[in-house]
């Protein structure tokens, strides 16, 4: 383990986060890829090729994170990340942009399981791995207060000059690679780490890690809250892909020219629109570790959800809520994503667990394809937002049947929870 105290080492933690995704292109790549002369179903083709990247790379990259490190399988996804956001400036066609959108979705699969990964061994190296989901929660807080900048600096830059948003995205990938590499590898992936007698290798091995994930994914405590969380993703994320077209629409009817006639173009307006969401976001992971002290984890997976597809529904019902719905579902989701990372870290073993939550990763990713596929038909019957709506009964019906006969969370592992807590705070006192 390095000598880098706690405190120092969630430190470089943040930092690296802060400047992992500022997103300076997100309110405006689709207008850019049109005025490259796309058309939607070429985009249409790059998001669902980009599904197929995530799903074939899951597993292959969190393997690499297990035998290369979680740290340098964070560099190498920051590396890709760099990658991508350099293509765009060169990029002129489909071919082009699609090469974009792969390397930016196999670099986030370097990210997705080895970063958990990361925080969680570190944390537990330092016997404080209770502080997992405030951690976890403060990061991801921290990212979204720096994207509550970038995001609309970037449609400000955008109106400026097309390709200005992705320099900045160039100079940000580049110092997120930098304090990637400061971060300290985990004890059993350092080479100054002298291990005890009866501490055995824990990398894993090719052979290994099949194995592994059919058993834990087995596991009847992680089994059902993979098929939860898939629904989840599925049904109730996806609508992340109809925020643009269901904000232009209602902008258009609303107040949009108004705003356009005092010189906010329309990149301008989506980039304060999607700041707005990412502040909501920002505030909300800051308070993940508070919620799920006040609720348990249990209820927290519960409750929050099922809020986010209410919101879906009265979207449906009355045209105007849509925005309030687009708060709930970023809120909503900054809160759930460090609890059920906390969860599955609890269930799994040290040895393999990169590989591990890199393959619930793809799980969610297979679960959302025909919801987008779906979605995408329902909207073409319905139109987008009410589209959406049935988006949140299907998720309604589905949770309610889970946690009815097969519950995600049993009050088993509540119980454990308080249990470990009482013993820590009564070792505390003596």
């Amino acid at each position: 383990m390095s000598r880098l105290s706690k405190s120092q080492v969630i430190r470089r933690y943040y930092l690296y986060r802060a400047t992992a995704r500022p997103n300076f292109h997100y309110p405006v790549y689709t207008l850019f890829l049109l005025f490259n002369g796309l058309s939607l179903p070429q985009i249409g083709l790059i998001a669902t090729i980009q599904s197929v990247v995530v799903v074939t790379g899951e597993i292959p990259t969190g393997y690499v994170g297990d035998r290369i490190g979680r740290r340098n399988s964070l560099a190498v996804g920051g590396f890709l990340m760099l990658v991508s956001n350099a293509s765009y400036l060169v990029a002129t066609d489909f071919v082009g942009f699609t090469f974009t959108f792969v390397m930016l979705s196999f670099g986030g699969t370097f990210l997705s399981g080895s970063g958990s990964a990361w925080l969680y061994d570190t944390l537990k190296e330092h016997d404080d791995e209770d502080e997992f989901t405030y951690v976890s929660g403060r990061s991801r807080a921290l990212s979204r207060w720096v994207q509550v900048v970038t995001i609309p600096v970037g449609g400000v830059l955008y109106s400026l000059d097309r390709f200005y948003p992705f320099y900045a995205g160039v100079l940000a990938a580049t110092l997120s690679l930098v304090f990637v590499l400061r971060l300290p590898k985990n004890r059993m992936y350092d080479d100054d780490y002298e291990a005890d007698a009866d501490e055995d290798d824990d990398r894993l091995t090719i052979v290994d890690a099949l194995p592994i994930i059919r058993d834990q994914l087995r596991a009847p405590d992680l089994r059902w809250f993979v098929v939860y969380i898939a629904l989840f993703s599925g049904a109730i994320m996806t609508m992340d892909m109809w925020i643009q077209p269901i904000a232009q629409e209602a902008l258009r009817e609303s107040f949009g020219p108004t705003l356009e006639s005092w010189g906010l173009t329309e990149g301008v307006i989506l980039g304060l629109l999607y700041s707005s969401f990412t502040l909501v976001s920002a505030v909300t992971s800051d308070y993940a570790s508070d919620v799920e002290d006040a609720f348990g984890v249990r209820k927290a997976m519960m409750l929050v959800p099922a809020a986010i597809a209410v919101s879906y529904l009265l979207a449906g019902m009355v045209a105007v809520l849509a925005f309030p719905m687009f708060f709930v579902m970023k809120g909503g989701g900054a809160l759930t994503g460090p609890i059920q990372n906390r969860y599955i870290n609890d269930q799994v073993q040290s040895v393999g667990r990169a590989t591990l939550l890199s393959s619930v990763a793809m799980l969610r990713s297979v679960a959302g394809i025909p919801f987008r596929v779906g979605s995408g038909v329902l909207a073409g019957m319905f139109g987008s937002i009410r589209a959406v709506a049935i988006l949140g009964g299907i998720f309604l019906v589905g949770a309610a049947l889970l946690w009815l006969f097969r519950p995600p969370i049993s009050e088993d592992y509540e119980a454990s929870r308080a249990a470990t807590a009482a013993d820590a705070d009564a070792t505390a006192e003596d």
